[in-house]
């Protein structure tokens, strides 16, 4: 098998590099942003016949050849000698690239959020037209995937949110360590962030929707501090099924390099007899705002999910540069939501230009200059 990785120096990308090396997995691609001295060392050890970068001055670093920009990501996400491309892109930047791999008909293991809560409905119907086939690499939705090969549809669904660093209660004064100090998965900043608000469990929730064809008034939410249970189906006779693992993102990587097949553990299984006991907790969206974000996210048209996305994308980085305090993302992201009024988008420009609008909305609410 022959694969490209985009989002290579990220969390995921690496620890898709280590299953290749592992599995003797020819990497022919490899893309990245701007940690260069990483991506060196990736060339070096695995010999890419592509490389790209985001900014042109790198590639001319990097040497002849080196691609970049949006042009050079889009490049590696279509290579007819890829059999599988990984999207580990970060943040918005990985819209456009799922939504290129899934027009060639590529196999893709998606690991990027934002390319189904912004493009769902546009990349889902691209990847169907074509015959592509996304397999997801999000815990949940890795469990989901294998919980819906039972060939009965389930009644609901459940995904499971761990609550973030603050579910047992929060330092009066609240500092970018704290937020990144995630109880149970070690992931990249942004997404830590997203953990801390519970705005990732908004997104997933858009990306069942449309990754499972499923209904968004079965799809529900669960808190449960322990991360052993990454979600859930009810069945029609009221049956619970349960998909359980390590907190290791390896894991759902392995399965979307290799499925069908399965693969040995890449770290120590779950041993049910270690974990004492599960929590449970309802994320009712009156107590928990993102949740009710999520739901109206699925129902409202598709413009909300994308503007949300980028006021995200936006209030986020403001905080992690400490240009915003935490407890206004939420509040700048919800009022952008309410000044909105949602319209259907048909085109991946479309779906770029609703992000653009998020960022730019967040921007005059929040009054961080970028």
């Amino acid at each position: 098998m022959k694969i490209a990785v985009l989002g290579s120096t990220g969390v995921i990308g690496t620890l898709t590099l280590e299953l290749a090396e592992k599995y003797s997995v020819e990497v022919v691609a490899l893309a990245a942003g701007r940690n260069l001295s990483k991506l060196s060392e990736q060339i070096h050890r695995f010999r890419p016949r592509y490389v790209a970068v985001q900014r042109k001055e790198d590639a001319e670093k990097l040497g002849k050849g080196v691609l970049w920009g949006r042009e050079g990501l889009n490049a590696l996400a279509t290579l007819d000698e890829a059999d599988l491309v990984v999207v580990g892109v970060s943040g918005t930047d990985g819209i456009e690239p799922t939504y290129m791999a899934a027009r060639a008909g590529k196999r893709i293991a998606l690991a990027n959020k934002e390319s189904l809560v912004s493009g769902g409905k546009v990349i889902c119907e691209t990847a169907r037209k074509n015959s592509a086939f996304i397999i997801p690499v999000d815990s949940e939705h890795s469990s989901l995937f294998q919980l819906l090969l039972f060939p009965e549809q389930p009644q609901e669904i459940f995904l499971t949110a761990s609550g973030g660093p603050f579910f047992r209660g929060r330092p009066e004064v609240i500092r970018i360590e704290d937020v990144l100090s995630h109880p149970t998965w070690r992931m990249g900043k942004k997404i830590t962030v997203d953990s801390a608000t519970l705005m990732n469990k908004a997104f997933e929730m858009v990306e069942a929707r449309w990754l499972f064809n499923f209904p968004p008034e079965r799809i529900k939410v669960l808190i449960h501090p322990q991360s052993a249970v990454h979600a859930l189906a009810r069945m029609r006779d009221g049956t619970l099924f349960a998909h359980m693992g390590p907190a290791d993102m390896r894991l759902p990587i392995q399965y979307a390099l290799f499925y069908p097949e399965r693969k040995p553990p890449p770290s120590p299984p779950l041993h049910l007899e270690n974990l004492g006991h599960l929590e449970f907790y309802p994320a009712p969206p009156e107590k928990y705002p993102t949740i009710d974000l999520g739901y109206r996210m699925m129902q409202e048209a598709c413009s909300l999910a994308a503007v949300i996305n980028g006021a995200n994308d936006f209030a986020v980085e403001s905080f992690l540069e400490g240009k915003l305090n935490f407890d206004r993302i939420l509040d700048v992201i919800i009022e952008v939501s309410k000044v909105h009024r949602p319209y259907p988008l048909n085109t991946i420009d479309e779906v770029l230009e609703a992000v653009k609008e998020g960022r730019e909305r967040a921007r005059e609410i929040s009054g961080v200059k970028e």
